[in-house]
């Protein structure tokens, strides 16, 4: 196979690739870094949610071998303080007896911590602003009728994004892993300290008629003061906790991520009516 690949890389040079010494001193419109972008995968770089094995299963990422190590250094470029290794990828055809395809790409040399934080950054695209139920419905509240506060469970769930990149030790994925940690709400209450706001341990739960106006729920919050017909600006998130796992063992965390969704509240109070 080592034959056939170098071989095959002679033929790909002698059709116009570009080698190593030619790639290195090329202006930066000639050299690709960040990789072409195709939905969510981003080729020659890193690519996310996709099975590796299955997506490269008729391809091959090896390392350029320079035979005079005169050209050595020319396998290795530095742009913006990252270093970029030269990789050719080698895919065989999908119809039998059809020839191997060659390409060459620049692929960063980062660590699997780098990896993981790449792979956040793209998750966060991906984390939902959490859908917001009450009751009774925000532009209906009660003074001092407790009004529930809770997110679907769509909003509610754990979101996993994969990363993986060639490497000369083969193929490092990253599984970048988001859980919701808390939910954080936020009532706009202007007349409350520090405007009401308050935490619940879990999504809150969903009111039922049959729940009536006695039930009580972990996450709800009542109202002292009516607004006047005014709109109160509240507000309810989701803080996210991020952890990573490497296929090579590694693991740890990532600073948290909080994604918000706004609602105007409007607080009405019923008048006593007292006759003789």
């Amino acid at each position: 196979m080592r034959s056939r690949l170098l071989l095959l890389c002679l033929s790909a040079c002698l059709l116009g690739f570009a080698a190593p010494s030619d790639i290195a001193y090329a202006v930066a419109s000639d050299i690709d870094v960040t990789g072409n972008v195709v939905g969510n995968t981003i080729i020659a770089g890193v690519t996310f949610n996709s099975d590796s094995t299955s997506t490269e299963s008729r391809c091959t990422w090896n390392t350029t071998v320079i035979s005079d190590t005169k050209y050595e250094p020319y396998s290795f470029m530095v742009r913006d303080g990252i270093t970029y290794r030269w990789y050719v990828r080698t895919c065989a055809s999908a119809i039998p007896g059809q020839p191997y395809t060659l390409t060459f790409h620049w692929i960063p040399v980062i660590s699997e911590s780098t990896l993981a934080e790449q792979a956040s950054a793209h998750s966060w695209n991906t984390l939902p602003v959490p859908f917001v139920n009450t009751a009774p419905p925000a532009h209906r509240a009660l003074v001092k009728l407790p009004m529930w506060w809770w997110v679907t469970t769509s909003s509610w769930r754990t979101i996993s994004t994969t990363a993986w990149i060639p490497t000369p030790r083969g193929i490092v994925t990253v599984t970048v892993t988001a859980k919701p940690n808390i939910l954080l709400v936020n009532p706009g209450d202007s007349s409350a300290t520090n405007n009401g706001k308050f935490t619940c341990a879990g999504p809150g739960r969903a009111w039922r008629e049959s729940d009536g106006d006695d039930a009580k729920s972990n996450c709800m919050y009542s109202y002292e003061h009516s607004s006047s017909r005014n709109t109160l600006n509240a507000s309810v998130a989701i803080r996210w906790s991020i952890s990573w796992k490497s296929n090579l063992g590694k693991s740890g965390t990532l600073p948290s991520v909080t994604t918000t969704r706004h609602l105007p509240v409007t607080v009405g109070e019923i008048q006593a009516l007292v006759t003789e």
